[in-house]
């Protein structure tokens, strides 16, 4: 990104509230993940935190449709700081029962922390859309992701340093703290909702009004094969190769390479991810699908490490690469996303993206390490690579992926008859004048006739 079209980003003071929130929220976020297991393991043991993430898990999948309805009916700021309000209450209950107490309150905190982020997830990729124009949303996506990267990475070692400074139950109020910063930003901001809905659309409510809706939202991904195409490309990439990576890069480097390894690999990864969301910026190609699929191929690169014992510094090289693809293609994808489709429905939309790209995410956390133990770690890292492959590319044959955007439709109906050209003032076409030339010529030989006549 230029730094012209940051300054333009910034100087807007709507999305620099909206950013600013955004990112604060990250970085609390971040805290959660590393201080939630520093509470509940030591008291009640590897398995209970297991459970909870597997809770939070189950009911953001549960709800996302849901969330996304609730994004396009309502207005989009107000959903996520009702998220925030929900985070809020969560995490309270994680700072009480986590370490102590009756286990339902602590599920209750998980299953509320899942309701949040269904809610946020479909109602900020729109809110984003709805708070910058058109022309800059490509940027914007890629500053909205590097900057959570930069803020995970920032929270992470925050947390790092509270936890050897302070307790980690002093460190989740911290976390606290920037929930309530992002909320005062989402109250600040108020954004209108897209399309007021007309007074009978008002008053349908019910389940049976949100599962019509989000139908309807399913109807608009349907209409357009490029999106689903994807979104399948998506849910194949995440079963075979990016969820099974959350377990196997962590279990293979700390075997190869010590418990310290993963540190500097995480650290590579964040670093590429940031650098891939800047680069994705930057392509301003009139075929930005394909640009997106070439920069998913060196994901390969990680497989090919789990199965062949390389340096720990070409493994950090590999992850890094591999993450710089990962975020160019994430900026053009949700750019393209957020201008194919109407505002209205763009809750519904990003909700299906994200229930297609991570629904089957919990699934493939569970089964990697016993798919490894089945067939050895060589042929599923094949199997990865395979996949990743045929489905990168295979979607570049159905139209629009290519531009992702829709092709034009070609007109139907009869073609408009070509309006005759405007006569230049103070003259008469050739045709006009050979035709009154004739008639004169006529009427002077009937005068000579008539003559003779006479």
């Amino acid at each position: 990104m230029t730094q012209a079209r940051a300054r333009t980003l910034l100087r807007d003071r709507r999305y620099r509230t909206f950013w600013l929130g955004q990112v604060t929220s990250t970085l609390g976020n971040q805290l959660t993940i590393v201080v939630l297991p520093a509470l509940v393991v030591p008291s009640r043991g590897p398995g209970m935190f297991g459970l909870l993430l597997a809770v939070e898990s189950v009911v953001m999948g549960v709800l996302l449709l849901v969330g996304g309805v609730v994004a396009d009916r309502y207005s989009r700021s107000v959903v996520m700081a009702i998220s925030d309000v929900f985070r809020l209450v969560g995490v309270g209950g994680f700072l009480l029962f986590a370490s102590r107490g009756p286990l339902l309150p602590l599920l209750l905190a998980a299953a509320l922390t899942g309701a949040g982020a269904a809610l946020y997830e479909p109602a900020h990729r729109a809110a984003l859309a709805q708070v910058v124009e058109e022309d800059l949303r490509q940027q914007a996506n890629a500053f909205d992701s590097a900057t959570k990267r930069v803020g995970g990475l920032v929270g992470s070692l925050l947390a790092g340093l509270l936890l050897a400074n302070i307790s980690p139950p002093r460190t989740l109020l911290v976390d606290l703290a920037t929930i309530a910063i992002s909320l005062v930003t989402l109250v600040w901001l108020r954004l209108p909702r897209v399309q007021p809905a007309p007074e009978e659309e008002q008053e349908e409510q019910g389940l049976a009004a949100v599962f019509a809706e989000a139908k309807a939202g399913l109807a608009e991904v349907r209409r357009r094969p490029w999106v689903s195409a994807v979104m399948l490309q998506g849910t194949a990439q995440v079963f075979f190769l990016f969820g099974p990576n959350y377990v196997l890069v962590p279990m293979v480097s700390q075997q190869r390479y010590g418990i310290e390894a993963f540190g500097w690999v995480s650290a590579a990864t964040f670093v590429g991810s940031v650098l891939g969301s800047m680069a994705g910026s930057k392509v301003t190609s009139k075929r930005p699908g394909l640009w997106a699929m070439n920069a998913l191929t060196p994901c390969l690169l990680t497989p090919v490490c789990l199965m062949v014992d390389v340096p720990l510094w070409l493994f950090c090289a590999a992850m890094a690469v591999g993450s710089v693809g990962v975020g160019c293609f994430m900026v053009l994808w949700y750019t393209a996303l957020q201008n194919e489709f109407p505002e209205e429905v763009q809750g519904r939309v990003f909700a299906l993206e994200a229930l297609a790209s991570f629904g089957l995410q919990p699934i493939a956390l569970a089964t990697a390490p016993a798919l490894v133990a089945l067939m050895g770690i060589t042929p599923f890292a094949v199997l990865a690579v395979i996949v990743l492959l045929i489905s990168t590319y295979a979607v570049l044959i159905v139209p629009g992926t290519v531009r992702l955007a829709s092709p034009p439709k070609p007109s139907s109906g009869p073609k408009p008859e070509p309006k005759p050209e405007p006569k230049a003032p103070g003259r008469e076409p050739e045709e006009a004048l050979e035709q009154e030339r004739e008639r004169e010529t006529a009427d002077r030989l009937d005068q000579r006739s008539g003559n003779v006549t006479s």
